[in-house]
């Protein structure tokens, strides 16, 4: 019998990957001395490892003293996992663009079962008070703009399991008459509905076969998202969604001769 050789780790890789998991949901953002804390790692040390990861495109840097974040590379390959990589890399010309005519927080969810949605990638704002919920970030597809964009657009079955945590009528009374104003409108609008003092403004993004694939978001905060500038980002945000959904092989026209037949 032949006993393979031991194998030995790289204990670079391993280090990168350790800070690489250092960042989540409670904790996006990061200094050097935040990651020494938790790694017990010299700064040099540190300081090389973010470098290789900033020039791979999986952490970003951003301010003096510098602070760190994921960066698109680390959505890519989960997106990858998740079957939607080639979604999010076609959308970021689209989510650029938007986000320079808007100078706002800009991302892109889908839908992820059982009834949730999740952010595969964010652009975050320049703006000195902005709001951020960072890529990978998950929760049920009922709650703001961006996800009730997509429920509107579910299939019925779909949509029974996403309500089926929802047991207040009053509750889906209202939930229902936001969808059914989204279906006529063909965007939502929420306000502080997940973050207090946020404006939330979502588009749906349609597949080839006029299924609901994603939504494109634009948030910040109330105090600037307001009146002509809020019309004017909800026209951008529709456009955006609009040309991706068309870039990934929806054809609006033909979705309409085919409702009709």
């Amino acid at each position: 019998m032949t006993v393979e050789p031991a194998v030995k780790s790289i204990r670079a890789v391993e280090r990168a990957i350790d800070v690489l998991n250092c960042f989540s949901r409670d904790n996006p953002v990061l200094s050097v001395t935040d990651l020494q804390h938790m790694l017990r790692l010299s700064r040099p040390t540190l300081y090389r490892l973010l470098h290789t990861l900033e020039k791979k495109g999986l952490v970003r840097s951003h301010g003096e003293p510098r602070r760190y974040e994921l960066d698109f590379g680390v959505v890519e390959i989960g997106g990858s996992w998740l079957g939607k990589g080639d979604l999010a890399r076609t959308a970021q010309p689209f989510l650029a663009e938007l986000w320079r005519a808007t100078d706002e927080t800009v991302a892109l969810l889908v839908p992820a079962p059982p009834g949730e949605k999740i952010c595969v990638t964010e652009i975050q704002s320049r703006q000195p008070l902005t709001f951020t919920r960072g890529a990978g970030f998950r929760e049920s597809v009922r709650m703001g703009s961006s996800g009730k964009v997509m429920l509107a657009h579910m299939e019925s079955e779909q949509v029974t399991a996403a309500l089926a945590g929802l047991d207040d009528d009053a509750g889906r009374a209202a939930l229902a008459a936001d969808l059914e104003a989204i279906r006529r409108d063909g965007f939502a609008v929420s306000s502080g509905e997940i973050l207090a003092g946020a404006i939330a403004i979502a588009a749906p993004v349609f597949d080839g076969t006029g299924a609901i694939a994603a939504s494109v978001c634009v948030f910040g905060p109330e105090a600037r998202l307001k009146g002509a500038t809020r019309e004017q980002c909800v026209r951008r945000v529709c456009a955006a969604a609009r040309n991706l959904s068309v870039a990934i092989g929806h054809r609006p026209e033909t979705a309409a001769a085919e409702a009709a037949e």
